[in-house]
């Protein structure tokens, strides 16, 4: 069985794509265990809803709604978080876009906006975050990427490579800040049960029933993984196995099954 309890230290947090999915999970299971928030998303009402719900739950919550795609949203969030009188905890990097189609059918505008979320928004807020805590020796971020990041991704080729990055970026900083007292983790989820393959062009209807976790399980196994310190963390067994044999595939038969993969979705 996972362990999903949270030994949490954290008495700040602040959760990009709040609104709903993994992000709104994270925020509910923060707030129960008494975390104060700042919530991000485009959606305003959506975040003031969630907000109210949390306020009930004991915690202060401030809303930040702005678009990620765009650099000046960026600087809001990054300037809250380059705040010392108002020190931010944990940053959870939660925000993504995906898009699938085939490359040259897919609308540039619609790329160009999942690398700003995907990977602009992440290493700004990141670096934002990371430069106050290892200033106060504390500090963790959570940067959720994706198991479709371990593989080429056919049919969700940039979304994939935004995913890769974000592991990758994860893995470098949690190195380089191992010894300051901060922590950078990657979480990879597969299958999560939330509103994004409909967002995405995804249904996952051939996907197994086994491979599916819900966007709160997902939360926990990450908020976890965080508190303890790890690098990377795959969410699901059935996904760690496939990302361990991922790991060992020659390149080829990589691609040739992410496309068989991606077909079916």
């Amino acid at each position: 069985m996972e362990r999903t309890d949270i030994d949490q230290p954290w008495s700040t947090a602040l959760v990009t794509g709040a609104s709903s999915g993994i992000g709104a999970a994270f925020a509910t299971q923060l707030s129960r265990a008494g975390v104060d928030m700042v919530l991000v998303a485009r959606r305003g009402d959506l975040l003031e809803q969630l907000a109210t719900t949390l306020v009930g739950h004991g915690s202060r919550v401030e809303v930040l709604a702005v678009d990620l795609a765009d650099p000046s949203g960026r600087a809001i969030v990054a300037d809250r978080l380059s705040d010392p009188e108002r020190p931010i905890d944990l940053l959870i990097n939660c925000a993504g876009l995906g898009l699938s189609t085939s490359f040259p059918d897919g609308d540039p505008e619609r790329y160009r906006q999942m690398i700003e979320v995907n990977v602009s928004a992440v290493v700004e807020l990141t670096r934002a975050a990371t430069a106050l805590m290892r200033d106060r020796n504390r500090g963790w971020v959570l940067n959720v990427s994706s198991l479709g990041g371990h593989a080429p991704g056919p049919g969700v080729a940039v979304y994939s490579a935004t995913k890769a990055f974000v592991t990758s970026f994860s893995e470098s900083i949690h190195e380089e800040l191992r010894s300051s007292g901060v922590v950078v983790t990657a979480l990879c989820p597969g299958a999560t049960r939330t509103g994004f393959g409909e967002i995405s062009g995804t249904n996952g209807d051939d996907v197994p029933g086994l491979l599916w976790q819900s966007a709160e399980q997902v939360a926990a196994e990450g908020l976890v993984a965080v508190a303890a310190g790890r690098a990377v963390r795959v969410t699901g067994v059935p996904n760690r196995v496939a990302a361990g044999l991922t790991a060992v595939l020659p390149r080829v038969a990589k691609r040739r099954i992410a496309g068989m993969v991606t077909d079916r979705l």
